[in-house]
């Protein structure tokens, strides 16, 4: 996984040079807030590369569930920094386009850095997209759908390039409008999605896992299923209503059955926790 990062980090540290350059040459505001754009995805995985490391290490006593939430942390500072990397740039397109000031050269050599930058993050987002979901890794995953926004970003500051070139000077500080829009909307899903995992949101619907008991011979119910995730893999206690007058080995025996068919239907349990109860026992709490 991290030959996969280090690969990324490097084609975005190019791409956000190019258009860096550019941007300075040209004084193209919608092309700089790109270069921000993309120099993000590249902070990104640095950040990706410091938290792998962490989230690999082996469960300890004071982590018991292992490290793996550290890589859900990394993946959701990814939404607060493309956040905060927006506000000066939407504070600048805004003046820009309140005084009419436009970008101060226009060439080619802006349509050429911008169409390969492009070719670039397309094939970038589809070998991370993919590769994070082999590996299983949130974070390659979150950062597959920041670099793929580049995407219509590019395609935006194209357009917002040729409008200037052909006299509509609002284009340039429009454009990069447009790229901060698509900006705080991926900074709102990533955050979205990775925070749901923090506060411990059900990884497993409870109903789906009480169908799932009930389909094994001997298992009467279940109550107090709570499940949750730890980036990738998820955790699941439940309490089994088995028959009073069973066998402890049989019950036990049951039990094992439960967990062997809550595996086969979720694959990404890593872990259950099963507490046997006689049927007909009052049921405490949740």
């Amino acid at each position: 996984m991290h030959r996969v990062i280090l690969r990324i980090l490097w084609l975005n540290l190019m791409v956000a040079a190019a258009k860096g350059a550019y941007a300075l040459w040209s004084g193209s505001l919608a092309v700089a807030s790109d270069a921000v754009h993309s120099l993000l995805d590249a902070a990104s995985n640095v950040v990706g590369l410091v938290a792998l490391s962490l989230a690999s290490s082996p469960p300890d006593p004071e982590h018991p569930y292992g490290h793996r939430k550290i890589e859900i942390v990394a993946a959701a500072l990814i939404g607060v920094v493309i956040a905060g990397g927006s506000l000066q740039f939407a504070w600048s397109a805004m003046d820009r386009l309140i005084h009419g000031k436009a970008m101060t050269r226009f060439a080619m050599p802006g349509i050429v850095v911008m169409g390969i930058t492009l070719v670039v993050n397309t094939l970038v987002a589809r070998y991370e997209a993919r590769r994070g979901r082999e590996l299983g890794s949130p974070f390659l995953v979150a950062d597959a759908a920041h670099t793929g926004s580049d995407i219509l970003v590019t395609l935006g500051v194209l357009g917002s390039l040729v409008a200037t070139r052909l006299g509509f000077t609002w284009a340039d500080p429009a454009g990069a409008l447009v790229v901060l829009a698509v900006v705080a909307r991926v900074a709102f899903r990533i955050l979205s999605q990775n925070l749901a995992v923090l506060v411990d949101r059900a990884a497993v619907e409870a109903s789906v896992v009480e169908e799932v008991v009930l389909g094994v011979p001997g298992a009467r119910g279940c109550h107090r299923v709570r499940s949750r995730s730890t980036g990738g893999v998820a955790h699941l206690d439940l309490h089994l209503l088995v028959d009073g007058e069973l066998s402890l080995n049989r019950a036990h025996g049951i039990s094992h059955d439960v967990e062997q068919a809550l595996r086969e239907r979720f694959p990404e349990l890593v872990d259950i926790t099963i507490h046997v109860e006689p049927e007909g026992e009052p049921v405490e709490g949740l």
